[in-house]
């Protein structure tokens, strides 16, 4: 079910504007931005005694009584319950034991002739969109349009767990509704401080790309000493395609920098997995640098996340506590990639500093338009279904649509039902943005590279962008032969020599040829889109894990497998994901 909605228009503004927003139809663009601090208090931590980073004991043993039980937890108030703080993303369960830097919700909102939007940028892996349907419905309550409100998630791998699947076993739930409604409660309340203080600013716009030798591997024109890398990121799913722009868009009042709006793509992750800390990761010292040096307000919005996008063991340049480079006696580049908080504050630095430079645009701005599509996303994926089945998710009963408008239920003895959606674009001035509920594949948005190898699967062997072929799928087809496998016996011309060959082609390590993100629906997004800088909004209003381009899910994958390099399959609703984002960028186009 797909449902369009053009908002509202300057005539049908309130008579008393929520907030008391300035909705004048006078060509002036006006913003106002807060941030609050939503760090929960760690109650009870436990004795990490194998150093392991994850709680070996027992839930309802805090003293290890039971031989089975490795390891104690504080158990502050006697209840013989672990109430640990569940960190979200890498293995489970991990529990916070300290704070490395705070946790915010940070908000701006927008006004031009009468339109106005409102984004916020919440540091969680994600928010389900019944949380952020019970933000909307806050601020709808103040007048303010629930439609008007885009809530990102950073994708946080070491904020507390807001979906309910890294708990303390397989059975449960990590979501912590204490946390989760401190983050309902401050989308409200930097949304109604921000929109309540609007100032008259004139807008700077740009994107920088990343583009610098030092961010780009010798097979990507650039000197990194890591070939797999362009833009600074790895992508750790074939074909190697990343998404390493960066979007700004500055503020300036009469009295400086009122508020910055930044956006780029890789998980929040690479402070990695060996700690216990609650931390925002890069986006902190994103926000941080350029507060400290530009002023105002600055929020962070996720972009296109999956493939997946990381800079989690890249090779960047070293960065000095100032923030300026570090350079060998030959004056080249020293080279940093051990991982840790250290590789958080550079590469957060190196970003920060990248999206500042890329301020160069200061054109008026001549509009604000919003639109949505709504639609619904079947959950046939086992271990979605098994999360809302053991009630892991952080979600009622209710939130899953099991009527004859979610698509195949009733039909296809997968589809457990379906869950609502939508999807955004959002026009402002030169700037449009596009959202997704989830971790979009770049290639979904900016498109697949035209090279050879995209098209011809025997010449991926060797080629940059396939680092993890195996070499005995080169004669097959994807579609028909390996689409729905884990393996295929091959007795025939494996590599294209006109060799007779037996082999197994693994089709873990296999991929769609052609590669193409979708088989009949008009890509990449960005085609779709008006503007002169679009970008994507990754993990915005809902979240229903990786978006994956239809002709390349792998639906014998799931998490009960072997995963290769399929991995993204296993946290997916749905094979059809990619091209119901797609059909809804297209219904929004036409």
């Amino acid at each position: 079910m797909i449902l369009a909605l053009l908002l509202g228009c300057p005539e049908d503004v309130p008579a008393e504007p929520p907030y008391g927003m300035p909705l004048l139809d006078d060509g002036q663009l006006y913003v106002g931005a807060a941030r609050i601090d939503v760090t929960p208090v760690i109650e009870e931590t436990f004795q990490d005694l194998d150093g392991d980073n994850q709680f070996d004991g027992c839930d309802a043993d805090p003293d290890m009584t039971n031989a089975r039980c490795t390891e104690p937890y504080d158990d502050v108030d006697g209840d013989r319950h672990f109430d640990a703080l569940f960190l979200a993303g890498f293995g489970s369960p991990r529990p916070a034991l300290d704070i490395h830097d705070a946790l915010t919700v940070g908000a701006v909102v927008l006004a031009l002739n009468g339109e106005y939007v409102a984004f916020v940028g919440v540091d969680a892996i994600g928010v389900l969109e019944n949380r952020c349907r019970d933000a909307r419905d806050l601020v709808a309550l103040d007048g303010f349009d629930r439609d008007r409100l885009l809530i990102s998630a950073s994708h946080a791998h070491s904020s507390v767990d807001t979906v309910g699947i890294w708990g303390l076993d397989e059975v449960t739930s990590g979501a912590d509704q204490e946390f989760l409604e401190s983050v309902v409660a401050a989308i409200h309340d930097t949304v109604e401080t921000a929109a309540s203080s609007m100032v008259a600013v004139s807008p700077t716009v740009g994107v920088a790309d990343m583009s610098a030798p030092e961010f780009n591997g010798v097979p990507f024109g650039g000197i990194n000493p890591d070939a797999s890398i362009e833009g600074g990121i790895n992508d750790i799913r074939d074909p190697l395609i990343t998404a390493g722009q960066v979007l700004t868009m500055g503020f300036d009042g009469a009295d400086g920098r009122v508020a910055t709006i930044v956006s780029a793509s890789g998980h929040p992750e690479v402070s990695d997995s060996d700690h216990n800390s609650l931390s925002s990761d890069y986006p902190g010292v994103m926000r941080d640098w350029i507060d400290g040096t530009d002023g105002g307000t600055t929020v962070f919005l996720s972009g296109a996340l999956g493939g997946m996008q990381s800079a989690l063991g890249a090779t960047i340049p070293t960065v000095d506590e100032a923030g300026a480079r570090v350079l060998t006696g030959t004056g080249e580049p020293e080279w940093f990639n051990t991982g840790g908080f250290e590789f958080v504050r550079m590469w957060g630095t190196l970003l920060a500093q990248a999206s500042q430079a890329s301020l160069t645009d200061t054109q008026a701005w001549d509009k604000i338009r919003v639109r949505k599509v709504e639609y619904l996303v079947p959950v046939d994926n086992i271990s979605f279904k098994l999360a809302f089945q053991l009630g892991l998710l952080d979600t009622p009963d209710s939130y899953v649509d099991q009527t004859s408008d979610c698509p195949g239920f009733g039909i296809n003895s997968d589809v457990f039902g379906c869950v609502p959606a939508a999807t955004w674009v959002v026009e402002m001035g030169p700037v449009t943005l596009g959202s997704a509920p989830g971790e979009l594949f770049p290639e979904l948005f900016w498109g697949v590279p035209d090279e050879p190898a995209m098209v011809d699967a025997a010449l991926r062997p060797g080629d940059k962008r396939w680092v993890q072929v195996d070499d005995d799928c080169a004669g097959l087809d994807w579609s028909t032969e390996c689409k729905d496998e884990e393996r295929v016996t091959m007795a025939s011309d494996c590599d294209g020599d006109g060799v007779e060959c037996d082999g197994v082609c693994d089709c873990l390590h296999a991929h769609a040829a052609p590669y193409l993100v979708s088989a009949d629906k008009p890509t990449p997004i960005i085609d779709l889109l008006p503007g002169t800088y679009k970008f994507p909004l990754g993990i915005t209003n809902a979240y229903c894990g990786y978006i994956v381009p239809g002709p390349d899910f792998n639906t014998w994958v799931d998490v009960t497998t072997e995963q290769g390099d399929h991995y993204e399959e296993t946290n997916s609703c749905t094979a059809s994901f990619g091209d119901l984002v797609l059909g809804a960028f297209v219904e929004l186009a036409e």
